[in-house]
């Protein structure tokens, strides 16, 4: 498919699409746990017991037998402080992967820290500006659809090696939208967009994610980029597949 030929609206994912997967397992999560003792020094007392609530909320939508409740049921008895608990929460939900909205809230306070200091710098592929300018010239819209939050999104983008890009976007969602592996998500957000879902090419790494979006009636897009999970042999055949997202800039 091709913008604007075939959408007006081009929905991309973050990780593995815009942006390496590598630098937010490889940099953003490890900045967390790294600093995390440091960070919390500085939050007030009353702030940090809202935190350690937050991310036992996490925790109790989580099952009882979930790995991350687990290793936190190992050392809960030595708790002696919400910091303490606190750090414990983050290192057992972000062992296992865990998104949830009171860590993300965390996570994005601490990369906001980050990215202000400088220490932190988004990283974008090299094809991904080109491509941003060719859409602002031939009227696409570019949106972003992540499980990232829309403030961390917004850091991202905002404190690249290339500066602020965040004029560039028509819009950001994240899982407030709905989680990215439903079909309904998608329908929400073209409807937040004003357009059939048909209007928008939604471009991810995550055969889950664009078999939702392609239910909901999105044209689907498959990034293959270094190191991201391999495509199954349906997907090859399912969906088309892009190594630089030019490849989706054509004629009208």
């Amino acid at each position: 498919p091709l913008v604007p030929r075939d959408a007006k609206i081009l929905l991309l994912d973050i990780e593995g699409t815009t942006t390496s997967i590598s630098f937010v397992k490889d940099v953003l999560f490890p900045y967390v746990l790294s600093n995390l003792d440091t960070y919390l020094d500085g939050v007030e007392s009353q702030d940090l017991d809202k935190v350690k609530d937050a991310l036992g909320a996490d925790l109790a939508a989580l099952d009882e037998n979930h790995p991350s409740n687990v290793q936190v049921s190992k050392t809960k008895s030595k708790l002696d402080c919400a910091k303490a608990y606190v750090v414990c929460y983050v290192r057992a939900l972000m062992a296992h992967d865990v998104k949830a909205t009171g860590l993300k809230s965390l996570q994005g306070k601490m990369w906001k820290a980050g990215y202000a200091s400088g220490e932190l710098v988004g990283h974008l592929y090299s094809d991904f500006i080109p491509m941003l300018d060719w859409c602002k010239s031939n009227a696409v819209k570019v949106c972003i659809y992540s499980s990232g939050s829309i403030g961390a999104q917004k850091l991202l983008f905002g404190h690249t090696a290339e500066g602020d890009i965040t004029s560039y976007f028509g819009g950001h969602f994240d899982t407030t939208s709905g989680s990215k592996r439903e079909m309904e998500s998608y329908g929400t957000i073209a409807k937040a967009l004003g357009v059939e879902a048909k209007e928008v090419i939604f471009v991810s790494d995550l055969e889950a994610e664009l078999r939702a979006a392609k239910e909901a009636g999105m044209v689907a897009v498959a990034a293959a980029r270094p190191g991201n999970v391999p495509l199954s042999g349906e997907a090859k055949e399912d969906f088309p597949i892009v190594r630089s997202l030019l490849q989706l800039c054509g004629a009208d």
